[in-house]
């Protein structure tokens, strides 16, 4: 088990179960960085962030991330007690593989959405 997620573990913050998503109550400002926590049980629309770059770090369950590049749509696997930073700019989404509890830490709160299109 990797140190953060013993940390988190160990402020009690992984035992207590998150509500279902989205948790818009529990997502505070902290020194210009938006943080929160939310329970993921649904694939989200898609997303992005101009302000700057997000950290997600995923506390349980199994996401896919996909990215909207110039030459198509990449996925990666995010798998429990693992993170990725997306970059400012990039839409991305998440395809909920198994449910789970998932951290988030956003520079700025302009976060910019869409929904999906049908293929």
């Amino acid at each position: 088990m990797g140190l953060f997620l013993k940390l988190l573990k160990r402020l009690h913050l992984v035992q207590a179960s998150l509500p279902s998503q989205p948790l818009f109550d529990l997502f505070k400002i902290y020194r210009g960085v938006y943080c929160g926590a939310i329970a993921m049980h649904k694939n989200t629309n898609w997303e992005m962030h101009p302000d700057g770059d997000e950290t997600l770090t995923l506390l349980s369950g199994l996401i896919h991330l996909v990215f909207e590049e110039a030459d198509g749509e990449r996925t990666i696997v995010l798998k429990a007690g693992e993170s990725k930073v997306i970059p400012a700019g990039i839409w991305h989404r998440q395809i909920v593989v198994e449910s789970g509890e998932l951290l988030f830490m956003t520079f700025g709160d302009t976060t910019k959405h869409r929904p999906l299109l049908d293929a």
